[in-house]
């Protein structure tokens, strides 16, 4: 069986999209004033590049009939034209499942620019269809390809609750909780930037949500890298009577030594990962003890073959 073609194309939303609010979501621009120019980005609407409308789908067929189906979201228009003009050469006539010699060759031949962002996000894209192309041969889910099954169920928890009205996050979080949630993840919408009632209105949007569930249920919190290390040291001891399951990447991804930092501050334990791009990385956040929960993105890590390398690595520190 032999890599016979890839294709990669973008798929776009041409439907209606509702603007968000101001403060519906802390995230890493929230620390850069807005002076006016250009029209990129606002002042109630810093979320826009991390807003997913459009969406890169790769399809791999094979020599045998077999097409395998990959995706990526971080710039999609760029990762399709990184998939074209470099990865694809690298990988016509190869076999799938020489896959981890395939994901080697294109994180080596692509490192000089690719290895962090979405060049990392393009490889991840090529390999989950390489992996889909090996299930489909066998005629398995990949997830027997790995090891097969080590447990019953895997708990899920929701995740939304931007901040909005605080009575409409209590409806939203009522609404889940009778559906059978038991976990819930929230965003904060205020950082270093709003000063003092910033921290105010992120604790009473801590308090609303913690009195419709309970302490019977766990609740995370997600700060999108929107605040940075003094912040963060000021408002983690304040949010310890709320006992988090985990607050999610509190300060800009690079700052792995804030993240250990603040993973020794308190009780919360600190989670990271979504914004870190290789075993490198996940080695440096483990060794350095900058995160108890490792939380990356298959389609950005380097796809399947990355990931589960992940795993195996953090099984040994977590």
């Amino acid at each position: 069986m032999r890599i016979k073609n890839i294709k990669a194309k973008v798929y776009e939303w041409q439907g209606e999209t509702v603007p968000p609010q101001g403060n519906f979501c802390s995230n890493a621009i929230d620390l850069v004033y807005d002076n006016g120019a250009g029209s990129g980005l606002t002042r109630n609407d810093t979320m826009k590049t991390f807003r997913f409308h459009q969406w890169t789908v790769v399809e791999i067929e094979t020599d045998t009939g077999i097409v395998g189906l990959g995706n990526v979201a971080l710039a999609p228009r760029i990762a399709k034209a990184i998939i074209d003009e470099y990865l694809k050469p690298l990988l016509i006539g190869q076999d799938p499942w020489d896959y981890e010699y395939l994901n080697q060759r294109m994180y080596r031949a692509t490192h000089a620019w690719g290895r962090k962002g979405v060049g990392m996000a393009a490889i991840s894209a090529v390999d989950i269809a390489i992996w889909d192309i090996l299930g489909k041969s066998v005629n398995k889910p990949v997830f027997k390809l790995l090891g097969g099954r080590t447990k019953e169920k895997i708990p899920c928890y929701y995740s939304k609750l931007y901040r909005t009205d605080l009575k409409e996050m209590q409806e939203e979080a009522q609404k889940f909780l009778d559906q059978g949630f038991r976990a819930f993840k929230m965003r904060f919408g205020y950082g270093p930037a709003h000063g003092q009632q910033g921290v105010v209105e992120n604790l009473k949007s801590v308090e609303a949500v913690r009195e419709v569930i309970g302490y019977d249920n766990d609740l995370m919190l997600e700060c999108y890298m929107g605040w940075n290390l003094e912040y963060a040291k000021r408002i983690l001891p304040k949010l310890e009577k709320y006992q988090p399951r985990w607050l999610e990447e509190p300060v800009i991804a690079d700052d792995i030594d804030g993240y250990a930092e603040l993973n020794q501050l308190t009780s919360i334990p600190i989670s990271g990962g979504e914004h870190e791009f290789t075993l490198y990385g996940f080695k440096q956040l483990l060794d350095k003890k900058a995160v108890s929960v490792v939380q990356y993105d298959t389609n950005r890590v380097g796809g399947i073959t990355m990931a589960h390398k992940i795993n195996c690595r953090s099984s040994d520190f977590i």
